[in-house]
C-alpha cells in the first residue's frame, strides 16, 4: 500500500462493511415502503370500484326496465304511425 492509503485493520474494514450494509438496507427498505404504500393505495382505489352483487343485480334490473320502456314506447309509436297510414290509405 502507498503512504497515502495505509492498510485497514480488519476491524475498520468490518465496520465499513457494516455501515455500507446498513446504508444499502435503508435504501432498499425505503424503496420497499414506497412500493408497499403505492400498492395499498391502489388496493383501496380498486375496492371503491367494486359493487356488491345484489346492488349490481338491482342496477341491471333497473337498466333492463328502462331499456324495455324505451323500446316499447318506440314500438307503440311505430304501430300508431302504421295504423294511421293504413287508415289513410284505405280512405283514399
Amino acid at each position: 500500500m502507498s503512504a497515502k492509503n495505509p492498510p485497514l485493520s480488519s476491524e475498520a474494514y468490518r465496520q465499513m462493511l457494516v455501515k455500507d450494509g446498513e446504508r444499502r438496507f435503508r435504501e432498499w427498505h425505503g424503496d420497499f415502503l414506497r412500493h408497499q404504500q403505492a400498492f395499498r393505495a391502489s388496493l383501496a382505489a380498486q375496492r371503491d370500484r367494486y359493487i356488491p352483487s345484489e346492488t349490481y343485480r338491482q342496477m341491471l334490473v333497473r337498466d333492463g326496465e328502462r331499456r324495455f320502456r324505451e323500446w316499447h314506447q318506440n314500438y307503440l309509436n311505430y304501430q300508431k304511425q302504421y295504423l294511421t297510414e293504413l287508415a289513410a290509405s284505405r280512405r283514399s
